[in-house]
């Protein structure tokens, strides 16, 4: 971003498409920050696991036999075999390679023929950890052990969050859409923190869901918070709580700088959206419903659909299509429209996700 003759501009067209830029990326930014892993509730007895890829590195996320979730590096301490894949239920981990075994700790237990090797104590062997925090029973990992705490960092959401979504603690995974982009990862954010397409690209949201005259943005140290009174009944898509003591009054998105985000309608119904960047012009973007019943009545089958059929799909064309003319050597910067009240119709969104970028970048 930059300002030039009294005009904010976008990033340069080869921030979207260089492959060293993107290497330096996954390094300052996406091995430094809170990604999701799930729901608590996707792994809710003792030695349940799920395995996920974050940012290239594979990564454990347990619920020890304490009923305490855990993550760890997936990778056997004795020579570096992983461990375990997927998702599942186990007592313990053992490596495939050499069969050194741990508890749900990560506390080595088993080595073969360690007995023989003196001055070996298993005691001092541990599988190594990654940060985890359970945020309204939201799962969340970090590669950095010197980030700041999720909870610190989304401090300033909390309240609106417990007034919205009160019981996300205890919800569970209803449904799940995803598509991978051909485009970059900051096309896909900036994409979807502006609200100035909305009126051209999203019809069925700005005419069902939220009122696009009184829809704002506005940027917070955790990332850029979206914020739109409720359509009064006879204008909503849907007419519907799915809890009864959530308030019903707005539509709410929180956007946590880079990767993730917090979506609730109104009434109770929850997505969060997870971005996954895979390459320079790949990302792969997940959506995941969480309601206080893992199988959705038809109201709320409904809803689900409705996002799938109609905002996330047309944002889909949109982002691969500027990966495209950001790639064609036809197009350097542009200048983002910006107005005082901070309207829908304004861009100042892209400047605050370019606030926390650059700051990002600069990091040591």
């Amino acid at each position: 971003m930059s300002f030039a003759g009294g005009v904010y501009t976008t990033l340069p067209a080869r921030s979207y498409t260089d492959e060293a830029l993107f290497a330096e990326e996954r390094a300052k930014i996406f091995r430094r920050s809170w990604q999701l892993i799930g729901h608590a509730n996707d792994i809710p007895g003792a030695g349940d696991y799920v395995v996920e890829d974050v940012s290239g590195t594979s990564v454990i996320v347990m619920r020890g036999q304490d009923g305490e979730i855990r993550a760890f590096y997936n990778v056997c301490i004795h020579r570096g075999h992983e461990l375990l894949e997927g998702k599942g239920c186990a007592r313990k981990m053992t490596c495939p390679y050499h069969a050194w075994t741990y508890d749900t700790t990560g506390q080595l237990r088993a080595a073969p023929n360690a007995a023989n090797f003196p001055g070996f104590d298993k005691s001092r062997h541990k599988l190594r950890q990654v940060r985890v925090e359970v945020f309204f029973g939201l799962v969340l990992v970090n590669l950095d052990a010197e980030a700041m705490p999720f909870a610190e960092l989304a401090a300033e959401a909390i309240p609106e969050i417990q007034d919205y979504a009160p019981n996300l603690a205890g919800y569970r995974h209803a449904a799940r859409t995803e598509r991978l982009a051909s485009a970059n990862w900051k096309v896909v954010a900036e994409n979807f923190n502006e609200c100035y397409h909305c009126a051209v690209v999203h019809k069925t949201l700005t005419t069902g869901v939220v009122d696009p005259d009184a829809y704002r943005t506005r940027g917070y140290d955790y990332g850029i918070r979206h914020v739109s009174p409720a359509r009064p009944d006879e204008k909503k898509s849907y007419s519907y709580v799915a809890d009864p003591e959530a308030k019903t009054d707005r539509f709410l998105t929180w956007w946590f700088f880079p990767l993730v985000a917090l979506q609730v309608y109104p009434g109770g119904i929850v997505n969060t959206y997870r971005w996954k960047p895979m390459g320079v012009n790949r990302t792969k973007i997940e959506v995941d419903w969480w309601l206080p019943d893992s199988a959705p009545n038809p109201v709320e089958e409904e809803i689900i659909l409705q996002h799938r059929t109609t905002t996330f799909s047309e944002d889909g064309p949109i982002v691969d299509s500027v990966q495209r003319g950001l790639e064609s050597g036809g197009f350097d910067t542009g200048p983002l429209v910006v107005d005082a009240i901070c309207s829908s119709q304004s861009e100042h969104p892209i400047m605050a996700f370019l606030e926390h970028y650059q700051a990002a970048m600069a990091r040591s």
